[in-house]
């Protein structure tokens, strides 16, 4: 059997049957984009180890192989693999139809949870709007005390003198007949 590595919905498999210990291994790309792969001797053991170096500096060994051919292979397969995934490294989720990347699911719940708080406050903007429309448009009976609901009545039916009625409005008839 041959060894083989591939990129799947923005994981990189490793099948390695040929190794000392055979081994399929995977990787999420898009958590290891600082990565490095390296082949390491073990002069105890007497192979040669396929690792995953992270930016932090920890190591992961892959899989032993018994020569360095062996894993300097399996290091050339996989580089080749990574330079050729155009378009693979994102998982098909994460890509739209249109094939540009799209926001992350936890984003998108994020801002779905967004969405909905802010047709909330919108919807009780209006409503706040609404009534502050009705209630200023309702006249000055509904909003004055009861001491002016009596003089705007007695300066409608003319009993006071519009002079000394401000703010009140007059018809002209009204006016110039108490002069």
């Amino acid at each position: 059997m041959a060894s083989s590595v591939k990129i799947v919905d923005g994981k990189l498999i490793l099948s390695l049957p040929d190794a000392q210990t055979p081994v399929v291994w995977q990787m999420d790309l898009e958590h290891a984009q600082s990565s490095a792969f390296t082949v390491q001797e073990d002069k105890k053991a007497k192979n040669f180890s396929l690792v995953l170096k992270a930016t932090d500096g920890k190591t992961e060994e892959i899989a032993p192989f018994e020569t360095k051919e062996d894993a300097v292979a399996i290091l050339m397969e996989t580089s080749n693999v990574l330079q050729n995934a155009h378009g693979q490294i994102k998982p098909i989720s994460v890509v739209s139809n249109a094939g540009v990347a799209a926001a992350p699911v936890a984003v998108a719940a994020k801002e779905e949870g967004s969405d909905k708080l802010g047709a909330l406050l919108a919807v009780a903007l209006i409503v706040v709007l609404v009534v502050i429309w009705t209630v200023s448009s309702s006249g000055p009976s509904a909003t004055a005390p009861s001491g002016a609901q009596s003089a705007s009545a007695d300066s409608l039916s003319g009993n006071v003198d519009p002079r000394q009625s401000s703010g009140v409005p007059v018809s002209a008839d009204d006016f110039l007949s108490n002069r």
